[in-house]
């Protein structure tokens, strides 16, 4: 296992998974304790992830990585207070860039390399799956491409999750406006239209994207004669296309 991959995939979970609109709202708002909330839930997650390493040393990494989400947090949100979208879509992703380089260079310093021993062993005991017919053919826990594993979940939920918050601000830069209720459903559609355009480029299915696109463009047939919404929902598609194939070529690359 990759302790900075873990450390990643757990970041990536607490800022875009499990991180409430009421918390993203409350912070905005300048709440202390919605940080303080956020920063616990990505410590908790950054323990949860990393606990294969020791629990000692993971409590310390994860303490750490909470302190640093807490203060990156709050400085960026205090700089986005009343400033323009095109100011708060560079201080998403310096704030990202951050979490990633605090997060590169903790792993560093962190003492232990390698899942300890008697924490895989505890899993291998206690999740046989070889045991039932149904998973019969699975490698056993150690012999897993970890890698592998790790690289394509992070692929996932930062193109799928990440993607949805990143094309966002992408939006309120252009039109000047926050997300209202239609946009937050095409959110929706859009993380879906994500997680089935990675897949059909991991399964070498490029050509099959236009379909994707097709049955989309169909749905909103009547409401692209406005050209406002048709610009609007052209930045958005195109912006979705391009970060679900620079995923999926990334991950194919990383997994090849």
């Amino acid at each position: 296992m990759n302790l900075f991959l873990l450390a990643i995939i757990a970041h990536l979970a607490g800022d875009f998974l499990f991180q409430s609109p009421n918390t993203v709202t409350a912070k905005q708002a300048g709440n202390l304790w919605a940080f303080i909330r956020h920063a616990l839930l990505v410590a908790f997650l950054t323990l949860l992830a990393t606990h294969f390493f020791g629990l000692g040393p993971a409590l310390l990494y994860a303490g750490l990585i909470g302190l640093s989400h807490f203060i990156i947090d709050l400085g960026k949100e205090s700089l986005a207070k009343g400033r323009s979208g095109g100011i708060k879509l560079f201080l998403f992703l310096t704030d990202q860039a951050l979490h990633l380089l605090f997060l590169f260079f903790l792993t560093l310093f962190f003492p232990s390399a390698e899942p300890h021993p008697e924490v895989m062993a505890f899993y291998q005991r206690f999740l046989p799956l070889q045991t039932i017919p149904v998973f019969a053919g699975l490698p056993r826990l150690p012999e897993l491409n970890w890698e592998a594993v790790l690289w394509i979940i992070i692929f996932y939920l930062a193109a799928i999750f990440g993607g949805a918050v990143l094309t966002s601000r992408l939006l309120e830069f252009l039109t000047g406006q926050p997300e209202g209720h239609s946009q937050r459903l095409g959110r929706a559609i859009g993380m879906i239209e994500r997680l089935i355009l990675i897949t059909l480029v991991i399964v070498d299915a490029v050509s099959a994207m236009g379909f994707v696109l097709a049955a989309k463009s169909l749905a909103r047939y009547q409401e692209l004669n406005d050209r406002e919404f048709a610009e609007y929902y052209l930045v958005g598609t195109l912006t979705s296309y391009g970060l679900a194939l620079f995923a999926g070529l990334g991950l194919k690359r990383m997994i090849s």
